[in-house]
């Protein structure tokens, strides 16, 4: 049941204009962290002017043709804009049991670890890409980790280097472009 919540989010999203990220697999409020099963899914996303449409398959090639053709039905049939090609995928588990988010770094926009979240398990130079770029305001980062935020794209400008904890972003608050993990 999970799975089919999260793959309706994700279709719902992909017809809104100007929306934000909601790929957020943990419910802050209940502390549900998915069920049993597992499975890597492919989540692609095509950004035309200010819309925002992104579709989820289990190939990366079905993820690439449903978003391309959620994109022409809102900017019409053969748009130039909504290439297959050229949309921006990743990767992601639908359900990792408890223990997800536990090998990766967790954002949050808001303090205490809430509101929409971005997992993170490499470096980022450019939040913006993710629509994260100076929203974070607390973040998780796994036990024996230290990583670095910057106030810059491409890990440029101040930055901030923390270790392992649940912590605030005191200091930077909505100030971080980019994040690059330096030990695990």
């Amino acid at each position: 049941m999970f799975r089919t919540l999260l793959v309706a989010s994700l279709l719902t999203l992909g017809g809104c204009a100007d929306a934000s990220i909601i790929i957020n697999n943990i419910d802050n409020t209940s502390g549900y962290r998915g069920g049993q099963g597992g499975g890597r899914i492919y989540i692609c996303m095509l950004t035309p002017f200010s819309s925002v449409y992104a579709d989820a398959a289990r190939s990366e090639q079905i993820a690439r043709y449903k978003v391309g053709q959620r994109c022409e039905r809102g900017q019409g049939e053969g748009s130039l804009f909504c290439r297959p090609k050229d949309a921006t995928c990743s990767t992601t588990t639908l359900d990792e049991g408890y223990s997800q988010g536990a090998d990766r770094l967790m954002v949050y926009e808001d303090s205490r670890q809430r509101g929409a979240s971005l997992s993170i398990d490499r470096d980022i130079p450019d939040l913006s890409r993710y629509r994260f770029a100076d929203r974070i305001s607390s973040f998780s980062v796994p036990q024996g980790w230290t990583v670095r935020f910057y106030e810059g794209t491409d890990y440029s400008g101040g930055y901030y280097t923390r270790s392992g904890g649940e912590q605030e972003a005191t200091g930077f608050n909505d100030r971080v472009r980019s994040i690059r993990i330096l030990s695990r």
